[in-house]
């Protein structure tokens, strides 16, 4: 409950764990949640995600993102920088149990540390690093965005999909812009605009759906056979990119004859589409659902 309270809360940063029986606890509450968010994103961006070979994972935990990638590649290498001895032990008998046969063979290595302390001249140059979770933990750890991305052609951050999360994300855009690097998702326009940065009602998050065990129902104190993990990301690429369609980033209004909705951009944000004036369209873009990208001229999402 305490780590819970501390994620939940911008306040309370104490999420380290170095014991084998709460890291393992912990995985079974949360892991499966950010995996499914982690699954969520690469299933958006495979394209982007097709030529990785390489992963530098700051924070990794017990590698979920290893894990999750596997579901749709191999990659060569997979380094996690993390503090947690527990966690590396646990990824390493995970590694062991399901990702010990594949072919061709993952190298897995790990660095004990936090990251935050290591110098980019340590960091193995790699085609993406990943920040999961890992920046919502400590204070002033966006200051070392800098130089930890320094060896790398991609970046992958991931955050709670609170306003304290997409302050974050925010953050580490700018750096990011300032480092060279251009986004490829989440945002769809390109200059560095975002419509939400400023506003007091909302914030850039999505929502992801995860089914819950009879055990996750039991440490989370839930009713329901399922959860919503809100979430905001981050993906940007030292290589230019532009996303074809505009991000829907408000949750769908519905109604028998219209459908309404926000979209990543700099001006018509609010796009309302009524069956009367296209049925075609409407009929496909009422199966939207925020993070989905809108695609107007090819009238498909």
């Amino acid at each position: 409950e305490e780590l819970f309270y501390a994620y939940q809360s911008p306040a309370r940063r104490n999420t380290y764990i170095n014991d084998h029986s709460l890291a393992a606890l912990y995985m079974i509450a949360r892991g499966r949640p950010i995996m499914g968010v982690m699954e969520k994103i690469i299933s958006q961006n495979l394209e982007t995600f097709h030529d990785v070979e390489s992963v530098v994972d700051f924070g990794g935990g017990p590698g979920t993102f290893l894990f999750a990638l596997s579901k749709f590649k191999t990659v060569n290498k997979y380094t996690n920088v993390e503090r947690s001895d527990s966690f590396i032990d646990i990824m390493n008998a995970l590694v062991e149990e399901f990702l010990s046969s594949s072919v061709p063979h993952t190298h897995v290595d790990s660095i004990s540390c936090n990251y935050l302390k290591l110098k980019f001249q340590d960091i193995p140059t790699n085609d993406l690093c990943v920040f999961s979770y890992t920046f919502c933990e400590g204070d002033n750890s966006l200051d070392s965005l800098s130089s930890l991305v320094e060896n790398s052609n991609m970046v992958l951050i991931i955050e709670p999909g609170t306003p304290s999360g997409f302050n974050n994300i925010i953050q580490a855009r700018d750096k990011l812009i300032e480092k060279g690097f251009s986004t490829i998702a989440p945002c769809t326009v390109s200059n560095g605009f975002c419509p939400l940065r400023d506003s007091e009602s909302d914030w850039c998050h999505f929502v992801e759906r995860i089914d819950r065990s009879r055990i996750q129902r039991h440490l989370k104190n839930g009713v329901l056979g399922y959860e919503y993990e809100k979430y905001s990301y981050l993906l940007m690429s030292k290589h230019p990119s532009h996303a074809d369609g505009k991000r829907i980033i408000s949750r769908p209004n519905y109604t028998k004859h219209s459908v309404s909705f926000d979209i990543c951009s700099e001006e018509s944000s609010h796009i309302v589409i009524t069956k009367r004036e296209n049925k075609n369209e409407f009929k496909i873009v009422k199966k939207n659902i925020r993070g989905d990208l809108y695609r107007k001229s090819q009238g498909q999402t």
